[in-house]
């Protein structure tokens, strides 16, 4: 055959154009003729690596001489020979070939989506509407603000930095004097005020003493007009108190306690005398017939009904009046005394 217009497949051979199986043509007669055909062109490339196959060699240099290779450019290379192309082969084609015009593909125009589609169909609420129908504020442009030079001060003179350096300590001295004055007249205010306190606390507590000591203060006084040594008692029944001035006259003092409500009262009647205790219930017993007696701290009371009587240091104390004094308040009263 002049032309091969047949391709071998899988040992077959096939027609190019049809594409029928062609039976006349001799597949192994192919086969050997390529084979040859591969040898002129040069070693084939199982057999590149299996020529000139060196065992290794010993790696002690010094007494056995580096082995030397064949370069590689020094071997001996077979022509290289190209076989045509087929023409039915359009896989390996001449760059001369102009390669085939290619489609362009046209875009489609943007598409809205149907869920926005059926939003802008949809008709607006109230907020919605109000919100479309707000109007954008307008835009007000300020004006733009000049940079102003700042001019320096000029340089002042030592006689005028001298003349404010004056100024300046004589207007801290008169603000000085000024706090100073507000202070003081700050500081006598207070300590007036201090002073008019403490003579009022003062004035307060010695008018209460006064009114306490009071009592005592007139029995000294009616002691020293009458002449005797009289005492004020340190005890008084519950709901009595001094009812009166202390009467007194030469050797005799008297003093009137009275209750609460006006109710009752008794007296004390302190008298200077020297009886003794017989002598006191010998007189005692004129006006009631068996009084009774008692003893209390070395003093010997007597009482009857309202009335008691008893002697001490010279003085002849007696209690007389309507008021019901039990035997102990009598002999408290007689122990202050």
């Amino acid at each position: 055959m002049a032309s091969k217009n047949y391709v071998v497949i899988n040992g077959r051979a096939y027609n190019t154009i049809t594409g029928m199986v062609m039976n006349d043509v001799d597949v192994k007669k192919i086969e050997i003729k390529r084979d040859q055909l591969s040898n002129n062109r040069g070693t084939a490339v199982s057999r590149i690596h299996a020529a000139h196959i060196q065992k290794s060699s010993t790696l002690n240099r010094r007494h056995v001489k580096k082995p030397q290779g064949v370069p590689l450019a020094a071997k001996t290379q077979k022509p290289r020979v190209t076989a045509q192309q087929h023409v039915a082969v359009k896989k390996f084609a001449p760059a001369t070939s102009k390669p085939a015009p290619q489609q362009t593909a046209i875009n489609r125009p943007a598409e809205t989506h149907p869920i926005i589609r059926r939003a802008q169909q949809r008709p607006l609420s109230t907020n919605n509407q109000l919100r479309k129908d707000r109007r954008p504020m307008p835009i007000v442009k300020t004006p733009a603000i000049i940079p102003q030079k700042i001019e320096k001060p000029a340089a002042k003179t030592a006689k005028e930095l001298k003349n404010e350096a004056i100024e300046k300590a004589l207007s801290n001295e008169i603000a000085s004097n000024k706090k100073t004055r507000r202070r003081q007249k700050k500081g006598g205010a207070l300590r007036l005020l201090n002073t008019f306190s403490v003579g009022f606390a003062v004035m307060l507590l010695g008018g209460y003493l006064t009114y306490l000591s009071m009592p005592n203060i007139s029995i000294k006084m009616a002691a020293v007009q009458s002449g005797i040594d009289a005492k004020y008692p340190g005890y008084k029944p519950d709901g009595y108190a001094l009812n009166g001035p202390i009467k007194f006259k030469s050797g005799e003092v008297t003093m009137r306690y009275a209750y609460a409500d006006g109710s009752s009262a008794y007296t004390i009647t302190q008298q200077k005398s020297n009886w003794n205790s017989s002598a006191v219930k010998e007189f005692f017993s004129e006006k009631h017939k068996s009084p009774n007696t008692t003893m209390i701290d070395g003093l010997t009371i007597y009482s009857g009904g309202k009335e008691a009587a008893w002697v001490n240091g010279g003085i002849l104390y007696q209690i007389s009046g309507d008021a019901n004094l039990s035997s102990d308040q009598i002999q408290k009263i007689a122990a202050s005394l």
